[in-house]
């Protein structure tokens, strides 16, 4: 498993929250191919949006489609990018 985590700054949590909810329910959220799952974090003024794919080659492949996807959601909204990471998840656990 891998993850690609792509940095933020600026943009407003709330509004980004109302369109993600939004596109699920009205069913035009287009996540990459390849896409198991996503996260956003924020600490306020910064978010990472984390998102988890079975190779490194299907992050490649996806690049395309995160491109657009800065197309269509407003700079205002989503922030200014500053940065996109790769990491091999090692571990991962649920602990209750």
């Amino acid at each position: 498993m891998y993850a690609r985590i792509a940095t933020f700054e600026g943009g407003d949590n709330e509004r980004l929250r109302q369109m993600n909810e939004q596109r699920m329910d009205d069913g035009t959220m287009n996540p990459p191919t390849g896409m198991q799952r996503a996260m956003v974090l924020s600490d306020g003024s910064r978010r990472m949006f984390v998102s988890f794919f079975d190779s490194r080659e299907q992050i490649e492949a996806a690049e395309e489609r995160f491109e657009s996807m800065g197309d269509e959601i407003p700079e205002d909204v989503r922030g200014r990018r500053t940065s996109v990471d790769v990491y091999e998840v090692v571990w991962e656990g649920s602990v209750q």
